[in-house]
């Protein structure tokens, strides 16, 4: 049996402290490679533990690759060297070019501290729970860009709190549970156009082309309105592009990609000319849009940034809160 000494005035939840006592017995040669280890049950019974709290200890210490675990037999001293590396879950909603950029930026700056393996929920709250499930006991961090509905909270709970880092969206709730490195979409897109009201100034009408008005989506609708009500500009909110009738003097802020290329097309359909007789601006920066019609201006967050924060966080075990740098790349659109 394991000699367990816990500290029941400190601030050290008993799970950590067995995972504690588990590595430095290990690294003091009192538990060897190959050796067997108590049951969940056995250190439940001796100690007057919750089995959720021995079976959280037990699954960071199998993600530290410390110990192993044998259906029907038990758990097993896998590893006695330590080199405190991580692995880490990466969980995004889907892959675009912009959040390869964030990927590759991570990547490279958790070089030679760990690695990581990347999955996708596709907003699924199916296959974003299902995913985490299979995930638990396996890695050392969890980096996760919630799904927009309720039962995400329910299913981040099933992992260790202070291994949570959420990236990229997450809900006011989520936030105050958990470290991240977000964007704040309503204050980002106020910010931007009260620095740079000269760029809708020439135009009659602004419209906030946007897939619909839930979740992030209806924070980005919140921070337009203030803007509109701010420069008293007649505006409007589309969320079918393609039944929408485009006019001289209109300046588009569009957030879908696909109403963008829309956009464009109609524009060269009517002859109406980029940055003069109508205006762009597209959100999340992109290669494509330095080049694309003479150059596409864009409202963005730094996803490279996001990247590089989001692994020194973890290289660094610290468990802050971020909002990224968002800001604006004025090209002929505009």
């Amino acid at each position: 049996m394991l000699n367990l000494n816990f500290n029941s005035n400190g601030s050290t939840p008993k799970y950590r402290q067995i995972i504690d006592a588990v590595q430095q017995l290990i690294k003091d040669g009192a538990l060897q490679k190959g050796d067997k280890l108590p049951s969940c049950n056995e250190l439940r019974k001796q100690y007057g533990l919750s089995q959720d709290t021995v079976y959280l200890a037990y699954s960071e210490l199998k993600s530290l690759g410390l110990i192993s675990s044998q259906v029907g037999i038990g758990y097993f001293v896998q590893n006695i060297d330590f080199n405190n590396k991580h692995k880490v879950f990466v969980l995004f909603d889907n892959l675009s070019a912009y959040k390869e950029d964030l990927y590759d930026a991570f990547k490279l700056t958790m070089k030679g501290n760990g690695s990581e393996q990347i999955f996708f929920h596709h907003n699924n709250s199916s296959v974003f729970e299902s995913l985490i499930k299979n995930a638990i006991g396996e890695f050392t961090d969890f980096i996760i860009m919630p799904t927009e509905d309720k039962s995400a909270e329910d299913v981040l709970a099933l992992l260790p709190e202070n291994k949570v880092y959420l990236l990229d969206k997450a809900s006011p709730v989520l936030k105050k549970l958990y470290a991240y490195v977000c964007q704040n979409f309503e204050r980002d897109i106020y910010t931007v156009f009260e620095q740079n009201n000269d760029l809708i100034n020439k135009y009659t009408r602004i419209i906030l082309s946007i897939p619909n008005n839930k979740g992030h989506f209806n924070e980005i609708i919140k921070g337009f309105r203030a803007i509109c009500k701010k420069y008293s500009k007649p505006c409007d909110l589309v969320f079918q592009m393609s039944d929408f009738e485009i006019q001289k003097g209109d300046a588009f802020i569009v957030v879908s990609d696909k109403d963008l290329v829309k956009i464009v097309t109609k524009s060269q359909t009517l002859n109406l000319e980029l940055g003069s007789d109508i205006g762009i601006i597209s959100y999340n920066e992109t290669a494509l849009k330095q080049i694309a019609a003479g150059g596409i201006t864009t409202i963005s967050t730094d996803f490279r940034a996001m990247g590089r924060s989001m692994a020194e966080m973890i290289v660094d075990g610290k468990k802050d809160k971020i909002h990224n740098p968002f800001g604006i790349n004025k090209r002929k659109s505009i």
